[in-house]
């Protein structure tokens, strides 16, 4: 009897339970999504481009000889720094001396056949124009004279009339004497030699600064960085004979795709590094970017790029020319700016960015613009406020309402 009830109770147990789990069952709501959330900071951000480059003198001069000569002295060596002007050799100048040396032996010569030329004088010509010029003058007294007898009625008409026809022909005598001494041969002479003369002077001025050339100086401040003589040598001219560079005064050139130059502008801040410059950090500043976009062979072809130069601001020995370099270029920094990570921005299909807030465990969905990009984090700009909680990596199931159970990452 007491097996028998058992097994009634025992039986009464289990409907009971199994009835109770079909009621929670039919009551129970569907499973709500984990996501992970992190919230919404107010924090300084900035953006920066990377980018390599090579590092070159930002003056930097061949000098070469605009005459072919032997080697006199040479005064530098590779290596050395010099000053702008400072004499770095000197040509043998014994053939040019004797050039200049010749040259105003000449122009001597020319000046004293001058003098002789201008005593020489045209003595029977202008005694002529003398005589003509009394004899105009005496011819126009006469006429002033007969006029004011003939208005007195004391000369006839035809007294007063040859008086001014000898009058005219004093005056052509007189303009004719001038005319012969001003054709004579003797001043034509004089001003042949006068063009011989300055044809001699500018012979002498042109080989005096020849001479000049035989003393070669540095074209710019800076370290003479090659060389391509020897101090017995001829040397060619138009030929460079040493290279000089400003290793003081430093630039890096690099080239840039068409998408991030569009972000860089002048005078943007740039940190600079290196594999050799022994840990240190270099201060620079973007002084120049190229107008025009060239071809390059990239890693995936072809592409625009820009060239970018950056002055180095705080140079040093490790620095060298040639050396490639790192370049960390800021380009729009702000302070104080509400920042999400990268993965909380999701991107509808027409193009709009929003991001899922949590309040209470259910799904906001609210419409932002971005503004500035760092490398982990982006400002954004829209119906939101610091420390809203977002939601990371949001997928399409993702809705506003949706419940969530949130796992907030830091």
């Amino acid at each position: 009897m007491k097996k028998k009830m058992f097994i009634i109770i025992l039986g009464i147990v289990i409907l009971s339970v199994i009835a109770v789990r079909n009621i929670l069952k039919k009551n129970q709501k569907p499973n709500k999504a984990m996501v992970q959330t992190t919230t919404i900071k107010k924090e300084d951000i900035e953006s920066h481009i990377q980018a390599t480059g090579k590092i070159f003198s930002m003056d930097k001069r061949d000098v070469v000889s605009d005459v072919e000569e032997k080697i006199e002295k040479m005064y530098v060596q590779k290596g050395d720094k010099v000053e702008k002007g400072q004499i770095l050799m000197k040509l043998e100048e014994t053939n040019i001396r004797y050039k200049i040396k010749d040259a105003k032996l000449r122009l001597s010569m020319e000046q004293e056949n001058l003098r002789q030329l201008e005593k020489q004088g045209n003595t029977e010509l202008e005694i002529n124009l003398s005589n003509a010029k009394i004899k105009y003058e005496d011819a126009k007294n006469a006429y002033e004279r007969n006029k004011e007898l003939y208005e007195g009625s004391v000369i006839s008409k035809v007294d007063l009339d040859k008086s001014k026809d000898e009058m005219d022909q004093q005056y052509n005598d007189y303009i004719l004497a001038e005319e012969k001494l001003k054709n004579s041969n003797n001043e034509n002479s004089i001003i042949i030699q006068k063009q011989k003369i300055e044809t001699a002077r500018l012979e002498v001025e042109k080989l005096e600064k020849d001479l000049a050339k035989h003393t070669i100086k540095s074209p710019i401040t800076g370290t003479i960085v090659d060389t391509n003589i020897s101090e017995s040598g001829i040397i060619r001219s138009s030929v460079a004979l040493m290279s000089i560079q400003d290793i003081e005064h430093l630039e890096i050139v690099l080239d840039m795709n068409e998408y991030e130059s569009s972000k860089i502008e002048l005078g943007d801040s740039v940190k600079i590094t290196g594999d050799s410059f022994q840990g240190k950090v270099y201060e620079g500043k973007v002084k120049y970017i190229g107008s025009i976009a060239k071809q390059s062979n990239g890693g995936q072809g072809k592409e625009s790029v820009v060239e970018i130069k950056v002055d180095i601001q705080n140079t040093d020995e490790s620095l060298k020319p040639g050396f490639s370099a790192k370049v960390d270029i800021l380009t729009e920094k702000k302070d104080g700016v509400l920042t999400v990570p990268y993965e909380a921005i999701f991107t509808k299909k027409d193009g709009t960015k929003v991001i899922f807030t949590v309040e209470d465990g259910i799904v906001k969905e609210k419409e932002i613009k971005t503004g500035v990009e760092s490398n982990f984090s982006l400002e954004i700009i829209g119906d939101v406020k610091e420390s809203d909680e977002v939601i990371l990596n949001p997928t399409e199931e993702i809705t506003d309402g949706t419940e969530i159970i949130t796992n907030k990452v830091i």
